[in-house]
């Protein structure tokens, strides 16, 4: 048993499928030979076949009969204008013409026994029997339906007792609309065989029966010439008779009927018994030759199965003293492999998770170093602290020496060093535009007379929060290279205002413009949102303003540069506005 246990799995599967194997292709040798002679002696596979194609007959039949039935009852210049005739005289003289209509229609089919008209004013005409025999069907005929068929009736007809159905059609007016209600009634008697044809093909196939029923239960039709025409199928078919044959049941739609095919097992299975009885030995041998084998196998692999099912299912848990555990099991070599190998996949997922944190440690870390650097490299472009020192001291001096214009150029140019050197990173748009003017005065005294410039900003976002120096980077662009290669005035706008829930702010010049180039590289700067190099001369540079924008807001935000050469450049900036004015 030990030796068994310690066994490849392979190989004790494989003992296992082979006796499987010759069991099963024993038993398939033996069911194949004695099936093959009874297979081709015995057809089972009619049923379902032989219901459709009866039905099929059928349902071809009452199309036939139903056309009959409302080309008759619908017919304008005969049948509808005798019916709204209200003039007796002209009635009778159309009375013949009506009968050959009707006889004509009668005519169009075999199997119609007989068609009769009654009309709600009395009028009652058939051709054939006795049309009282008829009448007290009128009632069961239903309101506003097209057709209705009986159950299966025994009508004397030609001196003679015919199981027929009975085919009722109410009529309406077509040509006198006013008359809404029901003007009549139309019947066709046709005999109950004439539906479903010859049932006695069946008789082809030993035992086969056939068995045709109305709505009511009540036999219409069958090749078992022991029944007759309008008997009850329950007298005609004993119940021990069901239960020893196979039946099969299909429904006929227009009749509200079924048909009923019954096959005599003994028929049927002769000469299966016999192979059913071998099969049944033959897989009780089969049972007992695998129990044990199957027993010893399938303890072997379910036990240390479990085990390991366990384990993972705590170690799924993630509580850490269960993630240091490893599996041991013992059983099958590729059970011992596969916790083997189980173990060293958790080990290797250990260093694997420790790898990773410690990786993503050090990105985050040089991610945010990298950009720590690049908001001090934006903010740090001079020296600010000596610089603005130095000119309160200019400021003083050119107080004291009484030169205005001085004073006020380097009171515009502190105002600017001190705002560098502000340590707030988000400040009111109204502190942004006072840089910009203050930058835009020293600049308009370097240019004289060259530069001028509109404000076109909305009160209301004043007050908004903005990231610090993103209008006095772009202004600065604008002049240097837009306007001072112009030959010429210069004109800037800057334009503030508030859109579907953004802040959008424009500085717009008449400088020379940009290339179709060099705007192409600038816009592909701005969407691939790359990294600055380098700092622009004269300004921070459209990308790292645009990098600060999408770092802090997304990507839905940022710079959009517009530009025609010879005409001049729009750059517009886009952030999110909020009606707090916290942005």
């Amino acid at each position: 048993m030990k030796k068994l246990k310690r066994l490849r799995i392979g190989i004790q599967l494989s003992m296992l499928v082979a006796v499987v194997v010759i069991v099963v292709f024993l038993n398939l040798i033996m069911n194949y030979t004695k099936a093959a002679e009874v297979v081709g002696k015995k057809n089972s596979n009619f049923l379902a076949q032989m219901i459709s194609q009866i039905n099929q007959t059928i349902s071809s039949n009452s199309n036939q009969l139903k056309r009959i039935l409302e080309k008759t009852a619908y017919n304008r210049t005969i049948v509808q204008a005798y019916l709204n005739e209200i003039d007796p005289l002209v009635k009778y003289e159309r009375y013949s013409e009506l009968t050959d209509y009707m006889s004509d229609m009668m005519s169009m089919k075999e199997g119609i026994l007989d068609i009769a008209l009654f009309g709600t004013d009395g009028t009652q005409i058939n051709l054939n029997g006795d049309i009282n025999n008829l009448a007290p069907f009128i009632s069961e005929v239903p309101e506003k339906r097209l057709y209705y068929y009986s159950g299966v009736q025994n009508i004397v007809i030609g001196g003679l007792n015919r199981s027929t159905f009975i085919i009722g059609c109410p009529i309406y007016s077509i040509t006198n609309f006013e008359r809404k209600d029901r003007i009549g009634t139309l019947m066709i008697v046709v005999e109950a065989n004439a539906l479903l044809g010859s049932p006695h093909k069946l008789a082809e196939i030993e035992g086969a029966r056939l068995y045709a029923l109305d709505r009511t239960g009540q036999l219409f039709s069958s090749n078992d010439e022991t029944v007759k025409p309008g008997s009850p199928y329950s007298q005609a078919v004993m119940k021990d008779e069901e239960e020893d044959s196979f039946m099969q049941e299909g429904m006929i739609q227009d009749l509200e009927g079924k048909l009923i095919f019954i096959l005599p097992k003994k028929e049927l299975l002769s000469g299966i018994e016999e192979i059913l009885e071998r099969s049944f030995l033959i897989l009780i041998l089969s049972i007992l030759l695998l129990i044990l084998p199957f027993y010893l196998v399938v303890n072997n692999i379910l036990r240390p199965l479990k085990k390991l099912m366990n384990f993972m299912s705590n170690f799924k848990l993630g509580l850490l003293h269960n993630l240091s555990k490893r599996i041991h099991l013992q059983g099958y070599a590729e059970i011992s492999i596969m916790a083997n190998q189980f173990n060293r996949m958790l080990d290797e997922i250990d260093e694997l998770t420790n790898s990773l944190l410690e990786s993503n440690t050090k990105l985050y870390t040089a991610e945010l170093v990298k950009k720590q650097a690049e908001l001090s490299f934006l903010q740090s472009q001079i020296n600010p602290h000596f610089l603005y020192n130095t000119l309160e001291s200019i400021k003083g001096m050119a107080v004291e020496q009484g030169s205005e214009q001085i004073f006020h150029m380097v009171k515009s140019l502190a105002y600017v060093f001190r705002y560098s050197i502000k340590a707030a990173d988000i400040i009111p748009l109204q502190e942004e535009i006072t840089l910009v003017q203050s930058h835009i005065y020293i600049q308009q005294i370097r240019f004289v007379n060259r530069l001028t410039v509109t404000y076109q900003i909305e009160d209301s976002i004043l007050t908004c929060q903005v990231p610090k120096m993103i209008l006095q980077p772009l202004v600065e662009n604008a002049i240097f290279h837009g306007i001072e290669p112009k030959t010429g005035r210069g004109h800037l706008i800057i334009t503030g205002m508030a859109s579907e829930g953004q802040l959008i702010l424009a500085i717009r010049d008449n400088g020379v413009g940009i290339g179709r180039d060099k705007l192409l590289e600038l816009q592909t700067g701005l969407t691939a949102r790359q990294e600055a190099k380098q700092a622009r001369e004269g300004g921070i540079g459209l990308v790292n303003v645009n990098n600060r924008i999408k770092m802090r807001y997304g990507e839905n935000y940022g710079i959009i540069i517009k530009s025609e050469w010879g005409t001049g450049t729009e750059v517009v900036i886009r952030l999110p506005y909020k009606e707090d004015f916290s942005v």
